[in-house]
């Protein structure tokens, strides 16, 4: 097994919207897990030069071989909030004002070509004087990854190009990645301040500072893409979705940590002061 310890900082926050709740959606605390299997997949798509089309399998590749995934702040407090954006109509459907079917958006019926629904934003804002942080701990099975016939390498050099993590206007630099190669691994009582998922094997004995909740689409259990599957549906009715108990930092000086007892399949993987949960390899 191999972990990857990686510092991203933002430029304001990200965007990342709950799914399926209708135009006007919230956006989560941090970026789903999800997400940034994504963003790493976008990497490692660019540096092996696969295609698009290739490329969907990546990210269920790389779902089959993780074992873990966590997120903590460093030194930001997550903002959620809702604004006004307009957003251009671009279809073909029938005009109620021009009576006939045109291409959207139309000169002749604007009403119909433009909306401003609110949309979710996350604004990470930092308590000291630098640009907000998080840092992500995930834990893989091996270092490669079987794409067809070709084994694909990960590497901090993938991780180190990363951009974004959500929309396209959620900007990130990563300023920090740590690969671990010697993992501590626990089975029993342990202390975290990183995320971790709500399931029946791992129970919550103690905490301090705050912890919120969150759903996401289950980052363990991503199969290969299914044109018949809608992923919102899905995630409405909790089908492969997974809650998880994320921290909320307050004070630099105080972080927040739950000490957890786990059983049937979970363990921890520790560096250090880091420890993320998830499961035996």
């Amino acid at each position: 097994m191999i972990g990857f310890i990686i510092d991203t900082e933002f430029v304001w926050g990200f965007q990342a919207r709950v799914a399926g709740l209708s135009r006007t959606s919230p956006s989560f605390c941090y970026p789903p897990p999800t997400t940034f299997l994504g963003a790493l997949a976008e990497a490692i798509a660019k540096a092996e030069k696969v295609g698009e089309g290739k490329g969907k399998e990546i990210i269920p590749k790389l779902s089959e071989n993780l074992l873990a995934i966590g997120v903590r702040p460093v030194n930001c407090i997550p903002v959620k909030y809702e604004d006004i954006n307009r957003v251009i109509m671009i279809s073909r459907k029938t005009s109620k004002r021009l009576g006939r079917n045109v291409l959207f958006p139309h000169p002749g019926d604007l009403e119909a070509s433009f909306d401003s629904p609110a949309r979710g934003k996350t604004i990470l804002s930092s308590i000291n004087d630098d640009p907000p942080i998080i840092r992500w701990f995930l834990v893989f099975k091996d270092n490669t990854i079987q794409l067809d016939r070709e084994r694909l390498l990960l590497s901090e050099e993938q991780f180190w190009k990363i951009h974004r993590l959500g929309s396209k206007e959620s900007r990130v630099s990563v300023i920090n990645v740590l690969r671990v190669n010697e993992l501590d691994v626990k089975s029993d009582n342990v202390v975290t301040g990183y995320s971790f998922p709500i399931v029946m094997s791992i129970s919550i004995v103690d905490s301090r500072g705050r912890w919120e909740y969150e759903v996401y689409v289950n980052p363990f259990d991503i199969k290969r893409y299914n044109g018949k599957e809608n992923p919102v549906t899905n995630y409405i009715a909790g089908r492969k979705a997974l809650p998880f108990k994320i921290p909320i930092l307050l004070t630099t000086l105080r972080q927040p940590m739950c000490r957890i007892k786990l059983a049937k399949g979970a363990v921890a993987y520790g560096f250090k002061n880091e420890v993320v949960i998830g499961w035996a390899g």
